[in-house]
């Protein structure tokens, strides 16, 4: 007599473990969106001194205020459906939980940082504040010195730079006669390296998906075909505004929906990023040679 032995399926997700969001410290707490999907920021100038008359009076001088208005643009969402055999036939691979895991893992959490490290990249580029250059050992922290002098106006503490795997992979091997400079991960579970140069704080980008200065994001994301890949963005948090609007996700149970006979996720995340018009000079980045 034939036995039917059914198939067996592991609980266990064969899934890469990708690098948390990485933009988080970039977000502006105190922004408000409701009623509206532009805000204006207003800037203010006013005249200098002129030369004193000693025959009385003073001279006059100009006070202007400007607003400059930032629209929201990127708004996303998805649907995703689970038969409820799906998930009984895979032992719970496909579980509500390891659906929405697995989303926000690899999709939700690394399109936020590709999106924001793009806009400021683009930014960067088109202001004329990148540099396109190979990044070695050799000439690393010179390249990464240089651009920091550039902000270090706004204070040490109010900067965070963002750096490539290989570039990081370029400072640990970098030497300058008294040894190498101090990596760590800082206890993460992820191997996310982590470092301090003249004071400012070096996180490693190891995500090199989401490390571009353009994107087509039609289908989740991936590199624009003239993309460049980042070496660095060194960030002045000021000089950004960076929220959501909203990010709305629901999780409906078989028979609480009428699209089917399984469970139902759905997510919408409606956010951007700014940089501030009369701050961009906050924002370097350093890209690999055009063509590379």
């Amino acid at each position: 007599m034939a036995i039917n032995y059914a198939e067996k399926y592991q609980t266990e997700l064969d899934q890469v473990i990708k690098q948390a969001t990485l933009t988080n410290v970039l977000e502006t707490p105190n922004v408000q969106w409701m009623g509206a999907k532009t805000f204006h920021v207003p800037s203010l100038s006013v005249s200098g001194f002129k030369n004193h008359s000693r025959n009385g009076g003073y001279n006059r001088g100009t006070v202007d205020v400007t607003h400059e208005p930032y629209t929201l643009q990127f708004d996303r969402d998805v649907e995703l459906f689970v038969d409820q055999m799906d998930v009984d036939e895979s032992n719970q691979a496909a579980s509500a939980a390891n659906v929405t895991r697995t989303f926000l893992n690899d999709h939700a959490g690394p399109e936020i940082d590709a999106y924001r490290f793009s806009k400021l990249a683009t930014n960067a580029i088109n202001g004329n504040r990148a540099t396109g250059e190979a990044i070695t050992a050799d000439n690393v922290i010179t390249a990464l010195k240089r651009d920091l002098r550039k902000v270090r106006k706004y204070g040490i503490a109010n900067l965070v730079v963002y750096v490539s795997a290989d570039v990081m992979d370029a400072i640990e091997l970098y030497k300058e006669g008294k040894g190498s400079i101090s990596i760590s991960n800082e206890g993460t579970i992820i191997e996310t390296r982590v470092t301090t140069l003249d004071g400012v704080r070096l996180i490693e980008v190891f995500d090199v998906d989401r490390f571009h200065s353009s994107f087509d994001f039609t289908d989740g994301f991936v590199p624009a075909a003239d993309a460049l890949q980042l070496n660095w963005v060194i960030v002045y948090r000021g000089a950004v505004v960076a929220k959501s609007k909203l990010n709305s996700v629901y999780l409906f149970q078989p028979g609480d929906h009428t699209e089917g006979d399984g469970y139902l996720y759905q997510n919408r995340l409606y956010h951007d990023l700014f940089v501030m018009k009369n701050q961009a000079a906050g924002v370097i980045v350093s890209h690999e040679p055009t063509g590379a």
